[in-house]
């Protein structure tokens, strides 16, 4: 345990490499469960918008007059437009000088008969030459053309000093203005709103798809696991007028995909053999959280072993939820509850489904305490029995990162197949969940990806996949033409 999180510690501190493709599909998976997100904010953003553009801001007018400057000496009557570059350039810096002047403020509200100037004037004088823009601001649109009047009045008596006698000839005439110039359309003021919401949840799905760090191929489960991809069994889709009721998926369903059902048939050939190598019986089949599968690979499993002609039971062991009697389609019995109680015959705990031939053990009603249940010796008595009399049992077990209950399983059991759904549960949790049983009775023969992408799938059988290459009676042959160990020899993890 210490090992695995020492790693996951180390493999943090390395540098992180972002797969551009993968980061794409996780944003589009988001989108497509959160896009109600996006839309909420650019209701919110066009609504916003258009609000504080309505009630927050406060409407400013704006009076402009564009005109060139005459210069001429003092006394004499005559005025020159000819300006040189060094002429053009002192213009342009002391224009807007005198603007903000004490004297020329003072003036300003002199001759405007108040103490305080109800808006602002600027001036802007094109580069290199003698045409100025004098603009004045004001949330009155009178106010802003009696200011514009008034400073084009005593500019230059006021400026006189420092440009000498000056005179405007008039390009643009100042005009009273009828539309404030800061605030937006209606139409225009909604849609800004709508860009920025819009943008504002996709940029926070494009975060959450980058923090991110699910499991969805092998090469990340290698970063957190040295046990073996099995299978990947691919996603099943149902047609959309039957989504709305729960479906049942069975391998022997011969309307499933050939990938789909060849992925299980394989996968249950591999654990088949293995398991008969080693002479074990008793498989637990686990996974980090719940809906990842679990219980719909051990039904289909058990389904395909009893097709063979073997005897095979299936044991719900998520004795808080008790859920395998509905997805096979029949009432629960006395399941283990009974069994631990002892207060009926062990023949009368368990029933045999006629459509399937798979025995099963479970029951339909919650057990509050499963502790004291899983830990009573007349379920180890019985799983023993059991073992003499039937070719495989099969455990389905409770998430691992949520209850106890799975270890306590574990310790019964010879085999170990863990669950891993695409794109679903972190990576950190998976690693956890698999530290968790690693220390068991148990043996892990490894993971199984489920629900896996048909366009994403790389692997194995078809685009479907199911491992890396052949799998041979004694081990898998690879690609290469390389014998790796059977699973009975699986390296420890971390």
């Amino acid at each position: 345990m210490e090992d695995g999180r020492r790693e996951l510690e180390n493999r943090d501190d390395d540098e992180i490499e972002i797969d551009l493709g993968l980061l794409l599909k996780s944003f589009w998976r988001i989108f497509s469960r959160m896009w109600w997100l996006v839309l909420i904010l650019v209701v919110l953003g066009a609504g916003g918008f258009y609000a504080f553009q309505r009630f927050r801001t406060q409407p400013l007018y704006a009076c402009s007059a564009t005109f060139t400057v005459a210069t001429g000496e003092e006394g004499s009557g005559s005025y020159s437009f000819y300006y040189d570059s060094s002429t053009a350039d002192q213009l342009s810096r002391t224009f807007p000088y005198i603007l903000d002047s004490s004297f020329f403020r003072s003036t300003l509200l002199e001759r405007l008969g108040t103490d305080r100037l109800n808006g602002t004037i600027t001036a802007e004088t094109v580069e290199n030459s003698n045409v100025v823009t004098m603009r004045a601001e004001s949330p009155d649109p009178q106010d802003a053309r009696t200011i514009l009047d008034a400073a084009l009045e005593i500019y230059p008596e006021t400026a006189r000093f420092v440009l000498g006698d000056i005179r405007f000839n008039y390009l643009d005439e100042p005009e009273t203005p009828t539309e404030p110039f800061n605030r937006v359309g209606t139409k225009r003021s909604l849609a800004m709103g709508a860009a920025a919401g819009g943008l504002l949840g996709i940029f926070l799905l494009g975060l959450m798809a980058l923090a991110r760090k699910t499991a969805r191929t092998p090469e990340e489960m290698k970063k957190i696991t040295s046990l073996r991809c099995l299978a990947m069994i691919p996603q099943v889709r149902f047609k959309a007028r039957k989504q709305n009721r729960k479906q049942k998926i069975s391998v022997l369903d011969q309307r499933l995909s050939y990938g789909y059902r060849e992925s299980l048939r394989a996968l249950e050939l591999r654990l088949e053999n293995a398991m008969e190598k080693e002479d074990w019986k008793i498989l637990l089949v686990a996974g980090t959280a719940s809906g990842e599968g679990k219980t719909t690979l051990a039904v289909n499993l058990c389904e395909i072993l009893a097709a063979k002609g073997k005897r095979v039971v299936l044991i719900d062991g998520d004795l808080r939820k008790q859920q395998d009697a509905a997805a096979l389609g029949v009432r629960g019995g006395g399941g283990l509850q009974a069994i631990a109680d002892g207060d009926r015959p062990v023949a009368d705990c368990f029933q045999k489904i006629k459509e399937s031939g798979i025995w099963f053990v479970g029951s339909s009603q919650p057990v509050k305490q499963p502790a004291s249940v899983l830990s009573n010796l007349r379920v180890g008595e019985f799983l023993q029995a059991l073992k003499r009399e039937m070719d495989y049992i099969v455990i389905d077990t409770p998430p691992c990162e949520m209850f106890q209950d799975v270890g306590m399983l574990a310790e019964y059991a010879d085999a170990i197949l863990y669950v891993v759904k695409y794109d679903t549960v972190s990576q950190r949790r998976i690693q956890e969940g698999i530290s968790f049983l690693r220390d068991r009775k148990a043996r892990f023969f490894g993971y199984v990806f489920n629900a896996y992408p048909e366009a994403v799938s790389e692997y194995g059988y078809g685009r479907y996949g199911y491992g890396y290459g052949k799998y041979g009676r004694y081990g898998y042959r690879s690609h290469s033409g390389e014998t790796a160990r059977p699973y009975g020899e699986e390296a420890e993890h971390d």
